[in-house]
């Protein structure tokens, strides 16, 4: 073995810290508090936003699959046979789709019928440009309603479009109204 030699310790000489280093110390402890309270703020922010962006996520995810058979029960419900308007338990099963619906809204979702708005590609899918008295580009008929989450539309509404009235319709008409005169 070896002997060790221990390292002679040479004392040390502390120098007395003036008024104005100890307050130029403290400014920058200070910053540096600032500076992680900052962080640390800034931090929660951006944990609740992506918690809300994760829980929009959840909800779109969940709607997608849900749309569907909420489509399914408004056709049922809407096409309800006219000897059936009275029936409790028809009645009943309107009131449970306007529940789901509620249910929807309290999350957010809203559901939207376009009808007689004027087109808009950003919400509306058009599967049919049709005839109409209406102004060309005018919603004639939604056939399934449109869906958004705040002012991101989920699911765009499905919906007839008119074309507006040709020439030859607009001719007779034209025609119809000097006769009568």
């Amino acid at each position: 073995m070896k002997p060790t030699h221990k390292q002679s310790k040479k004392p040390i000489i502390k120098k007395k810290k003036s008024s104005v280093e100890y307050e130029q110390q403290i400014g920058e402890l200070t910053a540096h508090l600032q500076r992680l309270q900052a962080e640390f703020e800034n931090y929660k922010k951006r944990q609740v936003e992506q918690q809300a962006a994760v829980m929009d996520s959840a909800k779109v995810a969940i709607l997608a699959e849900l749309l569907p058979a909420l489509d399914n029960f408004d056709r049922a419900t809407t096409h309800l046979p006219q000897d059936l308007e009275d029936n409790a338990w028809a009645k009943g099963m309107q009131y449970v789709g306007q529940q789901l619906l509620d249910i929807l809204d309290g999350m957010g979702i809203k559901r939207f019928n376009p009808e007689g708005q004027e087109f808009d590609h950003a919400q509306h899918e058009a599967v049919e440009h049709i005839q109409s008295k209406k102004p060309e580009g005018t919603i004639v008929e939604v056939i399934t309603p449109g869906y958004s989450l705040g002012e991101k539309v989920i699911r765009p509404a499905v919906v007839k479009v008119s074309s507006g009235q040709h020439q030859n319709e607009e001719l007779e008409d034209n025609s119809n109204n000097t006769k009568e005169q």
